[in-house]
């Protein structure tokens, strides 16, 4: 049986390494032994699975026949079930609403928060230092996105865990226990009742009151529409970026050779920080067939639903020269991991920033760990996937044995 049949972007088997990459190898070789980059699955009431780049990247580009509202499936739990805002939105919809928060997310403001995110990096490090054991996630890869998140839209940082609850909530606690999902949605949104209220009376100079102060078409915005606001920023600042830090920093811990590679030459944190991203792509995409097409001899049918599986596509050996070789210098590197056309991501340039300064500074002040052999760490799967658990242990303290150089590690 094909493994496209079986394919659950929610429960992908995991090899030993605790990672579903084996598997997707696996489907991407199928993939090219059969001429197949699109297969069906009969999962979730049945649904295409898009593992090739090319198609990959035709679906996306053509919005007119792939549309977004399927973006999300299953469905996140979204306050009342409503659409992601942007995430679900076409054109011209999604246009006239990114435009409201396009300006911030500029690659010269996301290095104007460089200084920030360095010192906030610094500050929790300085918190597990000195102990020689720490679950990264918990301790730094959470905390940083959720608190930079809290820095755009203007709140307190130290809430960041409950951003993160939420998030979670959301988008993955919601398919294995929604009862618990729901109780989280609702306490988000009597924050942001209470939130949006105080923003009115004194508004700052933050994405979220940009938001509430703007009009579309010479309209305010409605409270509906704020509060998606506030859930998409949410989500794309939080989610996708704490599981691609986790999932750098376990690569790292193993991989000696590759760490030592960063320590002496921290230069190609910038390259190394896309190659990670092609090889630990954290997210996935959905569309919705609106009208007949074909796509690689595949005929799809209005109403069908169509799976974009970047991190299977972002090892195609069409596009990419030995796609299962981490290459930290990797050039070209046309990886699909953030979105293409006009639904690429939002928060890149950002995202882009907050990994090379994380790792810079990682590895600067703790230039060797190794994974935590008491604990194993933990990944999620789902639409947005990667570690979530990545216990380590390091030299009390973060500096090098005297016996060993940088070079050396």
């Amino acid at each position: 049986m094909s493994l496209y049949t079986t394919f659950d972007h929610f429960d992908v088997p995991l090899d030993q390494d605790g990672t579903p990459y084996g598997h997707y190898e696996a489907l991407r070789d199928e993939a090219l032994a059969t001429e197949t980059p699109i297969g069906w699955s009969e999962v979730y009431g049945g649904y295409w699975v898009v593992t090739g780049w090319e198609e990959t990247r035709a679906i996306a580009h053509d919005t007119a026949t792939f549309s977004n509202s399927g973006a999300t499936f299953p469905h996140y739990g979204t306050p009342e079930d409503r659409l992601i805002m942007l995430v679900e939105h076409d054109d011209p919809v999604h246009k006239k609403y990114r435009r409201l928060v396009q300006a911030p997310f500029s690659p010269q403001r996301a290095m104007d928060v460089a200084d920030q995110l360095r010192s906030s990096t610094n500050e929790m490090i300085d918190q597990f230092i000195d102990s020689g054991r720490v679950d990264l996630p918990t301790a730094l890869t959470n905390e940083i996105p959720a608190r930079l998140t809290a820095l755009y839209l203007g709140l307190p940082p130290d809430d960041g865990p409950r951003y993160r609850t939420w998030t979670h909530a959301i988008g993955h606690l919601v398919h294995s226990d929604p009862e618990a999902a729901a109780g989280y949605v609702a306490e988000m949104e009597s924050y942001f009742a209470e939130l949006l209220e105080r923003r009115r009376r004194e508004p700052g100079d933050d994405v979220l009151s940009s938001v509430i102060t703007a009009e579309v078409e010479g309209e305010s915005l409605t409270d509906d529409e704020i509060k998606d606001f506030f859930v998409v920023l949410l989500l794309a600042g939080i989610d996708n970026t704490s599981l691609i830090l986790a999932s750098m920093f376990w690569r790292l811990a193993w991989d000696r050779e590759l760490r030592r590679r960063l320590v002496a030459e921290p230069s190609l944190l910038a390259t190394a920080s896309d190659e990670f991203l092609r090889f630990y792509s954290p997210a996935m995409a959905g569309r919705k067939v609106m009208k007949p097409v074909e796509v690689a001899g595949v005929k799809m049918e209005p109403g069908q639903q169509v799976l974009l599986v970047y991190p299977v596509a972002n090892r195609d050996p069409r596009q990419f020269e030995n796609p299962d070789v981490f290459m930290p210098d990797r050039n070209p590197n046309r990886h699909l991991a953030l979105g293409m056309g006009i639904h690429r991501c939002l928060g890149a340039h950002l995202l882009r920033v907050e990994m090379q300064i994380v790792a810079e500074e990682f590895i600067r002040r703790i230039p060797m760990w190794e994974l935590d052999r008491e604990r194993d760490p933990v990944w999620q799967c789902g639409l947005v996937a990667g570690m979530t658990e990545v216990p380590i242990v390091f030299p009390k303290g973060g500096g090098l044995p005297e016996t060993l150089s940088v070079a050396g590690v």
